[in-house]
């Protein structure tokens, strides 16, 4: 792919992409950057909601990488009125916040991948 857009550079550029199994998604994203290039907007590759715990997966798997306990991260996300208000030991939020933590260190070490994939973590994992 090679732009001749001045905006972007005094020379045309150029994008190299490999020929391997992932040949698809280079150019969709090649393609997605060149709208950008444009300053067109792109459409959102996930929900809002995918999106958001996307990013609550991420904080959480960095809050634990920090030193954060799930009980501190839980608290971050929800007060500590509601996370005091059940036993912590067999608590739902608890379940969740790992659960999110999971997530997270599944995307840190491959799952990012798997998503341009279009593949859930559940199947990244397999």
């Amino acid at each position: 792919m090679v732009s001749d857009n001045s905006f972007v550079a005094e020379q045309p550029l150029g994008i190299l992409l490999p020929l391997d199994p992932d040949w698809s998604i280079r150019i969709d994203t090649a393609q997605r950057l060149r709208t950008v290039w444009h300053g067109r907007k792109t459409p959102f590759l996930f929900t809002d909601q995918r999106r958001r715990r996307i990013g609550h997966a991420l904080r959480t798997t960095d809050a634990k990488q920090s030193g954060a306990r799930l009980r501190d991260i839980a608290i971050a996300y929800f007060g500590a009125g509601r996370i005091g208000a059940e036993p912590w030991k067999t608590s739902a939020l608890k379940a969740q916040v790992a659960r999110l933590a999971r997530y997270g260190e599944v995307l840190v070490s491959d799952g990012y991948r798997q998503l341009l994939r279009g593949k859930t973590a559940a199947r990244s994992q397999e």
